[in-house]
């Protein structure tokens, strides 16, 4: 009995790590702290399950600097990973599975380094 139990509390302690939510670096963009920069705009919806944030800066660079740099952490977490880079400037795709769902990050640097977009979009569960 007392193995039963030991073995029901080690299947519960690992579908609990197994589900834990994602913890991007990324999302601390999201957070508020730019609601009074006027050089960045950001919106968040969720629709038929599906979560999407972006933000989007303009003429900012070191904004763009942390966002990127930021990017950077998340991508040590990712599944897969594409970056473009040519004269309209820079382009990454990260997806990053989260309790069986796909979470993707994308980030599209302009050519000077003083705009960009980021987003994050995924099913509601992914985040959980």
């Amino acid at each position: 009995m007392k193995r039963l139990l030991i073995f029901i509390s080690l299947i519960i302690v690992t579908l609990a790590v197994y589900a834990k939510p994602p913890q991007l670096t990324v999302e601390q963009f999201f957070d508020g702290r730019f609601n009074k920069e006027k050089s960045v705009s950001t919106s968040i919806s969720k629709s038929n399950g599906t979560y999407y944030r972006i933000l989007k800066v303009t003429d900012n660079p070191d904004i763009v600097r942390k966002i990127a740099e930021s990017l950077s952490k998340d991508e040590l977490k990712a599944d897969s990973y594409t970056q473009q880079t040519g004269a309209g400037g820079r382009s990454i795709v990260v997806r990053i599975m989260n309790n069986d769902a796909t979470i993707v990050i994308g980030f599209q640097e302009a050519p000077s380094g003083k705009s960009a977009t980021l987003f994050i979009k995924g099913p509601e569960e992914a985040f959980r």
